[in-house]
C-alpha cells in the first residue's frame, strides 16, 4: 500500500511540479554558495543551525549599502577585514552597486564576490557617489509545515503499523533593517498532534548610534576563534581551507526551529569607531522550562566581549562566567564536590588577534579556564605563495582538564578538551575560466580545474572514546572538480581516517558527474566506503527549472552491510530545511521535490521520499519494512 502510495505521489509531482527558480534548492549555484560560505565540500558536511542561516539570509538578503558595522559582522559572511573595507568603500566612493563592484573591493575578490551574491542586496536610493539610507520596508511571512511518514508492515509482527506525522512553524517580521523579530516551533514525529518540541524566539533592534543592536529571545555568541565561546553546532574536522579558520559573528539572532545550542536571555553591542562591545545574560536551562521538559536546573551564565578591528587586524577579549543552578542555591543542595555558598561554577577568559599583511592572514586565541586552571591555545596562518594555490596551516593544544562546553573552536573530535593538534589545508585552481550554459553577466563562468585538500593529525594524551590509553588520529580529504565544459563537470572526493583505537582505518571514494544547461539538469554519485566491510551507494538525479517552475527526480541503490560503513546522503528538501540520513542496509531510495512561487504572496513546496529494503544482508534474518516520508511546506508574505 505505501509503495502504491507514493508512487502516485511521485508521479503526479513529476507531471504537475511547479517550483521556484530563484535561489534555494532548486538553484546550484545557491547551494555552491551555501557550502562555500559553510566552508565545506559537500552538503553533507554542513550543520542543520548553518543551513537554516544562510537560508534566512536569501529570503532577505543583507542590504550591504545601509548595513551597520554591527549588521555586517552578524552575518558571518565577512571577516573583520572585509567589513572594514565595505564600511571605508561606502564612505569614500559611495554605494556598492552590483556583484562586480564589490569583488573590486579590497579583500573580495570574484570568486568570492560570486560565492556571496545570493545572500547580499544592493538596493540603493542615492545618487552615485553617495551612501543610501533607503526608505521604510517591511517584510512580514509565514512559514507553515508538515509532514507524515509511514512504515510497511513488519512480517514477524502483528497488527497496523499507524503513521507519524510532524508539523512546524516560524514567523518572521522585519523593518529596514533596524527591528526584527521571529518566532519558530516544530514538533518531532509521534501517532498523535502533539505540543511543539521545541521553540526559539527573538526580538532584535539594531541601533544607528552607539547602539549596535539589543536582543531578547533567543541569540548566538560567537567570538575569536571560538575557543571560550562559540554557540551553535560546528561541524569537527576540516573539509576544506575555508572551515579553517572563523569567522566570528559576535552577536546575532537565533534564527533556527530547534533552538539547539543557542542562548536564551538578552545580549547586546555596543560600538564606538573601530570598538565594539558585546555583552549578554543568558539563561541556561530556559528552553528547557518552556519547552516541557520537566522541572530544570536554570543558571545564570554572564559575558562579554570587546574588540577592536581596522583594516589589516582584529583584536579582541572574551570573558563569561556561569552560575550554580539558582534552585541549587536557593535550597542549599547541589554538587558536594562544590563548597557550600559558592555561586560562581565556572569562569573562562580568552584573549584572540587576527592580522592581515599582504595577503597573509594570520590568526591566534588563548583561553585559560579559570576554576580548572588550565590554558588553551591554537595558532594559524593563511596565505597564497603563488597565483592559484592558497594554504592554511595551524596549531591546536586542548589539555584535557578544558572546559569546552561552550567552545566550537577547530578540533577532529566531538570537544575542545583533550586534544593536540596540527592541520594543514589548502585549495588549487588552474586552466582557462569555462563560460557556463544557461548563464551570463558577471560569474557566468568558473575555473576548468579546482581541488582542495586537508590533513590533520590529532593525539589526545587522556583515555577517550572508550579507551583505556592514549590515542591518536590522522585524517586526509582530497577534492578535485574538473569544468570539462559549460554544461559538464566532474568532482572526486577520496578521505582516508586512521586511527589506533576502534576501527582502525576508514576510506572514502566518491565521485559526482553533473551536467547543466541552464533549464536542464542532471547528476550522478557513486561512493563506496571501506571501514569493517564494504559499503556501496549510488543514485541519479534528473532536474528541471525554468522561471517560477523546478522539480527534481532521485533514485539509488545502496549495499552496506556494517553500521561502521554507512554512507550519508544530503537530500534536498523545502527552504529551511535540511536533511543528511544515514543509509544501511539492502536497498533502494526514490524522492520527488518540487515547489510553486504563486505570484507575490508566497510560495508552496511538497517532497516525497520512499526508502525500500527488498534484499536481506548477510546477518538479518528478516528483512527490514520499508518508508515513506510526504511533505509540503508553504511560505505566506503577509
Amino acid at each position: 500500500m505505501v509503495r502504491t502510495i507514493v508512487a502516485g505521489v511521485i508521479f503526479i509531482f513529476m507531471f504537475h511540479a511547479a517550483g521556484y527558480s530563484g535561489p534555494g534548492p532548486g538553484n546550484t549555484d545557491y547551494v555552491r554558495s551555501v557550502m562555500a560560505a559553510a566552508g565545506v565540500i559537500y552538503a553533507e558536511d554542513m550543520s542543520e543551525d548553518e543551513v537554516e542561516r544562510l537560508e534566512a539570509l536569501r529570503a532577505r538578503p543583507l542590504k550591504v549599502n545601509s548595513a551597520s558595522k554591527s549588521r555586517l559582522m552578524e552575518s558571518g559572511l565577512f571577516s573583520p577585514y572585509q567589513v572594514a573595507a565595505v564600511i571605508d568603500y561606502r564612505s569614500l566612493y559611495g554605494d556598492i552597486l552590483s556583484v562586480a563592484e564589490l569583488a573590486a573591493v579590497d579583500g573580495f575578490g570574484r570568486e568570492n564576490a560570486v560565492l556571496l551574491a545570493p545572500f547580499l542586496s544592493f538596493d540603493s536610493t542615492a545618487p552615485p557617489g553617495r551612501s543610501s539610507s533607503g526608505p521604510v520596508h517591511v517584510d512580514n511571512s509565514i512559514t507553515v509545515k508538515s509532514a507524515v511518514r509511514m512504515q510497511e508492515k513488519d512480517t514477524e509482527t502483528s497488527g497496523r503499523i499507524p503513521p507519524q506525522y510532524n508539523y512546524g512553524m516560524k514567523y518572521e517580521f522585519a523593518m529596514n533593517d533596524r527591528f526584527q523579530a521571529g518566532l519558530a516551533c516544530r514538533s518531532s514525529y509521534s501517532e498523535t498532534v502533539s505540543r511543539p518540541e521545541a521553540t526559539s524566539f527573538y526580538v532584535a533592534y539594531y541601533g544607528s548610534g552607539k547602539l549596535g543592536k539589543i536582543i531578547l529571545g533567543d541569540f548566538n555568541a560567537r567570538f575569536g576563534q571560538g575557543l571560550a565561546m562559540w554557540s551553535g553546532f560546528t561541524m569537527s574536522g576540516i573539509p576544506s581551507q575555508g572551515a579553517f579558520s572563523r569567522r566570528a559573528s559576535g552577536i546575532s539572532p537565533y534564527r533556527s526551529y530547534s533552538g539547539s545550542g543557542s542562548h536564551r536571555g538578552i545580549a547586546a553591542d555596543f560600538v564606538a569607531g573601530d570598538f565594539v562591545l558585546s555583552a549578554f545574560t543568558s539563561l541556561v536551562g530556559a528552553r528547557a522550562w518552556t519547552d516541557g521538559g520537566g522541572k530544570p536546573e536554570i543558571s545564570l551564565l554572564p559575558g562579554l566581549n570587546l574588540a577592536w578591528s581596522g583594516m589589516n587586524g582584529q583584536v579582541s577579549v572574551t570573558c563569561y562566567a556561569s552560575s550554580r543552578p539558582l534552585n541549587a542555591v536557593s535550597s542549599g543542595s547541589g554538587d558536594e564536590d562544590m563548597p557550600r555558598g559558592k555561586f560562581v561554577s565556572g569562569c573562562m577568559a580568552s584573549a584572540d588577534v587576527r592580522y592581515s599583511v599582504r595577503g597573509t592572514e594570520l590568526f591566534a586565541e588563548s583561553a585559560l579556564d579559570v576554576m580548572q586552571s588550565t590554558f588553551a591555545a591554537l595558532a594559524g596562518c593563511k596565505f597564497c605563495p603563488c597565483g592559484g594555490l592558497c594554504l592554511a596551516v595551524g596549531l591546536r593544544y586542548y589539555p584535557a582538564g578544558f572546559d569546552s562546553d561552550f567552545s566550537g573552536a577547530l578540533r577532529s573530535g566531538s570537544k575542545c578538551s583533550n586534544e593536540y593538534g596540527t592541520a594543514v589545508s589548502g585549495s588549487f585552481s588552474s586552466g582557462r575560466y569555462v563560460a557556463l550554459a544557461g548563464r551570463s553577466g558577471f560569474g557566468s563562468s568558473v575555473i576548468r580545474h579546482q581541488g582542495s585538500f586537508s590533513l590533520d593529525l590529532s593525539h589526545s594524551p587522556e583515555p577517550k572514546y572508550g579507551t583505556d590509553s592514549p590515542s591518536s588520529q590522522f585524517k586526509a580529504v582530497f577534492s578535485y572538480a574538473w569544468q570539462i565544459s559549460g554544461t559538464l563537470s566532474l568532482l572526486w572526493k577520496i578521505s582516508e581516517r586512521l586511527r589506533t583505537y576502534g576501527d582502525r582505518n576508514r576510506t572514502d571514494v566518491r565521485c559526482d558527474v553533473k551536467y547543466s544547461c541552464g533549464t536542464l539538469s542532471s547528476s550522478f554519485r557513486i561512493e563506496g566506503l571501506r571501514c569493517k566491510g564494504l559499503g556501496l551507494l549510488s543514485y541519479a538525479e534528473a532536474g528541471y527549472k525554468n522561471g517560477p517552475v523546478y522539480a527534481y527526480l532521485r533514485g539509488g541503490l545502496f549495499r552496506i552491510d556494517n553500521w561502521a560503513d554507512r554512507i550519508y546522503a544530503y537530500e534536498r528538501d523545502a527552504p529551511g530545511n535540511f536533511s543528511v540520513p544515514a543509509y544501511y542496509g539492502r536497498g533502494f531510495l526514490v524522492s520527488a521535490v518540487t515547489g510553486l512561487k504563486i505570484s507575490r504572496w508566497g510560495k508552496i513546496y511538497f517532497r516525497a521520499l520512499y526508502t525500500g529494503y527488498p534484499w536481506l544482508s548477510p546477518m538479518q534474518n528478516r528483512k527490514k519494512p520499508g518508508k515513506a516520508e510526504l511533505k509540503i511546506q508553504m511560505v505566506f508574505n503577509l
